[in-house]
């Protein structure tokens, strides 16, 4: 009898809330629609391809979960937080962060109710994971100028569940909620364990997918360093007319602004990104502030200036806390207030210590405070994982060109001096508006107080000094920029300019003499200056049979070191021989030779190199000439740094870097590569050089302070027999 008492009583109970739901289920419903709304608003800022659900509580679920949580919950109506469930379902745990700071932001929380699943999962364990919110809406937060839904009144107060979690997260939830929370029997262990151990595979996939999805949308951003100034002008149209068509996509905005900033075009970039400040897009931020920055850093005290730290200021303010605009912010600080500037790359290192941009800059601070590089093997295994970083965003072309930017400087810490060149070369030859190398050189400066420490570091910064004169001089600055760092020779050089370059070992000796048919073919008709090593060895030698062979349309002129070990010889046969400030051969000569061509008034496009072979020298030799737009042909099959070459993808460069494959009779692609393709040019320099072989022929050798100058017939007189390395 009590039995049926009880029945009855817990029916009538039942009955009674049910009764109570229904009559609120409209204003549930109500609750839901503006819920979604509002959430898919937010979810075309932070999360463009998301799925975003919400509704009431259906009633049979309503019945089915008071009957089960009966004990719990006596007056379920007023005590359950679900009764209105909204759902964001991302594609990568990324996007599940930025819907969270977005929901935190804009709604009241009950935290007490709310929880994070993935915090009560051991480190250990691998589960469900996701983020619960019980939500009710603030007064004053909606309508706003980026979401413009007005908030009916009767749902303030209504309690909802939003859950924020993966596409993958989402899989694995709803096929355990389905078939293990809601089954009637007790689940055996094996299958937990499977369910376990998929949940474990799913989150590494969500890993994966994350870096793949950042690197994407990195790469979007920075493609333009692969395209021509005016190729990104027609891009930018283009895009700016889907635009046009799809004005809420920030992402294209972004993108847009970006390929702006990749010409330099800082008024564009700053009239795209104004438009979109009230978004709140971080990256916009981010970038806004850096293009008003670069745009206004002659005034850095103005107000445009201002505003543009200010930008950089919400782009990097926690929860973000993102390195690399942290990284942007303390830049913009760098001579205003360093003290202020240090500060912030400490904490951008902080915040991620392998990202290559503030790390580099971290690092330039505490040399120069120091002025002694004893920080850095400390952090060699975050400068190794930088480097890292930086080969995996140039493989999918992302940032170009500062990966390579970050990379040599990160070689010189180390102390390898010749990767350091060799990652400084590619990053000029992506190089597509000045200021990039002038920033480079800058940071190269600070580094200057701790020089002898830093092998390389002169090798390196003499080479950005020639890739700006090269690339962004005009022909009058040229001449003037570098005019301190020439060598004084007896000539001066008369184009067209043709470069050999490559192996001048002992061992290899054999092999090079092979090519002296070939090579005293391929100049049988030309008309020009002729620069390499000036010793009898390798390549060197070849040039110097090759002057001998044409000694009156052909000048050839050797770069040695000024201190050389005793069985270097130097060949006589060259016209001239100028000399280097090092102890050894090394990248200098090459930098030297760059730097008296680019003096008198040569273009790199009227400069050629021959590749044959060689060691570590030549292969830097090589990508010297094609950053700073030279042309080069390697002589295939000869093996070492030349077929190194040819076989590297980063400098398949059309146009630039050609085959010529080698046979002993004849050479004529060699022939057509080394002899100008514009005839007048070619007679008026063969006319102007004999004219030049005449007057030099009456002038007596002459040994300078400093650089030495012999022409061939004097070059015989008091010489050591020496031999160069390649």
């Amino acid at each position: 009898m009590a039995e049926d008492t009880d029945r009855r009583a817990e029916v009538a109970w039942m009955g009674a809330q049910v009764e109570q739901y229904q009559r609120l289920f409209p204003r549930y419903q109500a609750l839901a629609d503006v819920l979604r709304s509002i959430l898919e608003q937010a979810a075309l800022r932070y999360a463009p391809n998301a799925i975003v659900q919400a509704r009431p509580k259906a009633i049979v679920s309503f019945v089915e979960k008071i009957q089960r949580k009966k004990a719990q919950y006596r007056n379920p109506v007023n005590q359950l937080t679900d009764l209105c469930g909204g759902r964001v379902i991302t594609h990568t745990p990324d996007e599940v962060h930025a819907m969270c700071e977005f929901i935190e932001k804009h709604f009241e929380i009950d935290w007490e109710n709310s929880i994070d699943v993935s915090q009560r999962l051991k480190p250990t364990e691998f589960g469900y994971r996701s983020v619960h919110y019980i939500v009710s809406f603030k007064p004053g937060i909606f309508p706003r100028a980026d979401i413009n839904i007005v908030i009916p009144g009767d749902v303030y107060g209504l309690k909802a569940e939003i859950q924020v979690r993966t596409i993958l997260e989402h899989a694995w939830a709803d096929f355990n909620h389905r078939l293990i929370y809601k089954s009637p029997f007790s689940v055996p262990a094996r299958w937990t364990r499977e369910l376990a151990g998929l949940a474990a595979l799913l989150e590494r996939t969500d890993g994966a997918f994350a870096v793949i999805e950042s690197g994407f949308r990195t790469y979007q951003a920075s493609y333009g360093a692969y395209l021509s100034a005016r190729e990104i002008n027609d891009e930018i149209a283009l895009l700016e007319g889907v635009l046009l068509y799809d004005s809420h996509n920030l992402a294209l905005v972004h993108r847009i602004g970006k390929l702006a900033m990749a010409v330099g075009d800082w008024p564009k970039a700053v009239s795209i990104f104004s438009r979109y400040i009230e978004a709140g897009y971080q990256p916009i931020l981010c970038d806004l502030g850096i293009t008003l920055c670069k745009l206004h850093r002659h005034a850095p005290t103005g107000v445009e200036y201002r505003q543009g730290q200010h930008y950089l200021e919400l782009a990097s303010a926690f929860p973000n806390r993102d390195a690399d605009a942290l990284a942007s912010l303390a830049g913009t600080w760098r001579g205003v207030d360093d003290a202020r500037a240090r500060e912030l790359y400490r904490q951008a290192f902080e915040a991620d210590p392998a990202e290559p941009y503030p790390l580099g800059r971290y690092l330039e601070y505490q040399v120069t405070e120091a002025q002694s590089i004893t920080a850095i093997p400390m952090l060699k295994r975050v400068i190794e994982a930088a480097i890292q970083r930086c080969r995996d965003r140039a493989e999918v072309g992302m940032d170009l060109p500062w990966p390579y930017y970050d990379m040599g400087k990160f070689y010189l810490f180390l102390s390898k001096p010749y990767e350091s060149l060799t990652a400084y070369t590619k990053a000029v030859q992506l190089t597509n508006h000045p200021w990039m190398l002038t920033s480079s050189l800058t940071s190269l400066d600070a580094l200057s107080t701790a020089q002898q420490q830093l092998p390389g570091l002169a090798w390196a910064h003499r080479f950005l000094q020639i890739a700006y004169a090269a690339r962004f001089a005009d022909d009058a600055q040229r001449p003037a920029n570098l005019k301190t760092l020439a060598v004084s020779g007896q000539s001066t050089f008369v184009g067209p300019v043709v470069i050999i370059a490559g192996a001048c070992d002992a061992n290899l000796e054999a092999q090079m003499q092979s090519y002296r048919p070939v090579m005293l073919q391929a100049f049988r008709d030309f008309r020009g200056t002729v620069i390499s090593g000036g010793t009898r060895a390798g390549v060197a030698g070849l040039a110097g049979d090759v002057q001998q062979a044409y000694p009156a349309p052909i000048y050839a002129i050797g770069y040695v070191p000024r201190q050389l070990s005793a069985d270097v010889t130097l060949d006589p046969r060259y016209g001239e021989l100028r000399v280097t400030d090092g102890t050894d051969f090394s990248p200098l000569e090459p930098l030297q030779y760059w730097t008296d061509i680019l003096t008198a008034g040569i273009r790199p496009a009227d400069v050629k190199l021959i590749a044959i072979s060689g060691g570590k020298i030549a292969a830097i030799e090589y990508r010297i000439a094609l950053a700073l737009g030279a042309s080069v042909a390697v002589l295939a099959q000869s093996g070492r740094a030349a077929d190194r070459l040819l076989a590297d993808k980063e400098w398949a460069i059309p146009g630039k870097l050609a085959r010529a494959w080698f046979t002993l009779r004849h050479q004529p692609g060699l022939s057509t590569f080394t002899n100008c393709s514009r005839p007048t040019l070619c007679r008026t320099a063969g006319q102007n050089r004999s004219r030049a072989v005449q007057r030099r022929a009456a002038v007596s050798c002459r040994v300078v302070s400093g650089p030495i100058a012999l022409r061939r017939q004097d070059s015989r007189a008091g010489l050591a027999s020496r031999r160069c390395q390649g």
